[in-house]
């Protein structure tokens, strides 16, 4: 390998709503981080029309939270827009995206196929979610929280004590 293969800084995205990051985005943020010289959880918001549980703010705030021990190679933001554009413009090559089911493949897939065809020098990694981990889902989480149930293997304390609040349970 060339010199300046070897030192050349990779930079990952890991685009996502994250309402509310959970255990199986933090599993990914983790390996993806032993991959890549930095990884940035991208926040996506739309500010015309977004039906997030928690404002883009607050969820920014929540993954800052979470991935705080993972130090400077990991940093959290928030954009609008295309993810193969913020990409773009925070210098990142790689796109992370995660599969869970044989169900999220046909929508990820048709999302990278756009994705190269838009931004070709853009990469998309997929890495699939742990096996303790697959089932999780933002959606499925905000539901059954909404019920009153705790999920301390699901979500960092932090998220759960913010979702009670969010959903009138504390």
């Amino acid at each position: 390998m060339e010199q300046s293969q070897t030192n050349r800084k990779t930079i990952a995205v890991y685009p996502g709503t994250f309402d509310p990051i959970h255990y199986g985005h933090i599993d990914i943020i983790r390996r993806a981080a032993n991959i890549f010289s930095e990884v940035i959880v991208a926040v996506a918001y739309n500010p015309h029309k977004d039906p997030a549980l928690f404002s883009a703010d607050e969820r920014v705030e929540m993954a800052r939270e979470a991935v705080a021990d993972l130090g400077p190679r990991v940093r959290v933001d928030k954009f609008t827009g295309l993810s193969v554009d913020y990409a773009q413009r925070v210098g990142a090559c790689v796109l992370i995206r995660s599969l869970r089911a044989v169900t999220d493949f046909e929508y990820e897939f048709q999302m990278t196929q756009m994705n190269k065809y838009i931004r070709p020098s853009i990469e998309t990694v997929f890495l699939f979610a742990s096996p303790s981990l697959f089932f999780s889902a933002s959606h499925l989480i905000k539901e059954v929280a909404g019920y009153g149930e705790r999920l301390p293997d699901l979500v960092p304390p932090n998220v759960m004590e913010r979702l009670r609040r969010k959903l009138g349970l504390n």
